[in-house]
């Protein structure tokens, strides 16, 4: 029997009473996941080094207040900065249509809701929840059953 993630099971039979996916599409979103995930991942450490500096640059002149400097700031920096490198790892395993590929998007896609969550982006979270898991659990069987 498979091992279970966290709350796996529970969004599994939440997102199984959605509208399932023509096949067509799914194998398209299979061949298409490895290269979607790298291109996030490197467009999201390189945007995180960007709004890093961007923060550098807003607390250097006009002080500590600056917009940039919020805890909320920081907390979207870490989590995006793990959660790019969490695409950047699923990129091989997907590529190989392994099971542990769809692991990392999974612990990606709850890391980026924890964020939106703690940093109060409720619409971020909704929309993230509803349409990331979505696809996310519609090409899940592509990966179990290899």
């Amino acid at each position: 029997m498979e091992q279970q993630l966290p709350l796996e099971k529970e969004m599994r039979d939440l997102f199984a009473k959605f509208p399932a996916f023509p096949e067509s599409l799914i194998d398209i979103l299979v061949t298409l996941a490895p290269w979607l995930a790298a291109l996030g991942g490197i467009l999201g450490l390189l945007g995180l080094i960007s709004l890093m500096g961007l923060d550098a640059a807003f607390v250097g002149a006009l002080g500590v207040g600056a917009y940039g400097s919020s805890w909320r700031f920081y907390v979207s920096i870490i989590g995006g900065a793990v959660a790019a490198v969490l695409y950047i790892l699923a990129f091989t395993p997907l590529r190989a249509n392994k099971k542990r590929g769809w692991d990392l998007l999974y612990y990606a896609f709850l890391l980026n809701l924890v964020i939106y969550l703690i940093t109060f982006q409720i619409v971020a979270l909704i929309l993230a929840f509803l349409i990331g898991g979505w696809v996310l659990f519609q090409i899940r069987p592509k990966y179990v059953l290899i």
